[in-house]
């Protein structure tokens, strides 16, 4: 599993872009990165692009990090996520709920400029 992340094009959001099997400890790692770096450049709206990349982890694990690691991680709250996949990968479906319910907001696209459009929708 290979990831990147970068300030998209208008530095209005960052763009996590990722290959490969998902797992949680990948997510963890790269929820670290982005944090830190979200936090260093005041920007607190995320485009992940997992378009090749399969969830892996089992169910529990994507309930513990949204309800456990997250906190553990001092993940911020107050942020926007739109979550790129492709249009036969529901692997990452349950994750969206799991955030969801643990009060992230967080959206799944299939289409990335719709994913665009949305995090532009809010002002913050």
């Amino acid at each position: 599993m290979n990831y990147t992340i970068k300030l998209s094009e208008n530095q209005r959001f960052l763009e996590v872009k990722a290959t490969g099997q998902i797992n949680i400890d990948i997510i963890r790692q790269w929820s670290k990165d982005i944090e830190k770096k979200s936090r260093a450049m005041d920007i607190r709206k995320f485009l992940f692009d997992v378009r090749s990349a399969r969830n892996v982890s089992i169910a529990a694990e994507n309930y513990f990090f949204a309800h456990r690691d997250s906190i553990e991680l001092n993940l911020q709250r107050n942020v926007r996520s739109a979550i790129l996949v492709s249009e036969t990968d529901r692997s990452h479906d349950f994750t969206e709920t799991t955030l969801r319910n643990a009060g992230y907001n967080v959206r799944i696209f299939t289409d990335k400029s719709s994913a665009v459009k949305w995090l532009e929708e809010d002002s913050r």
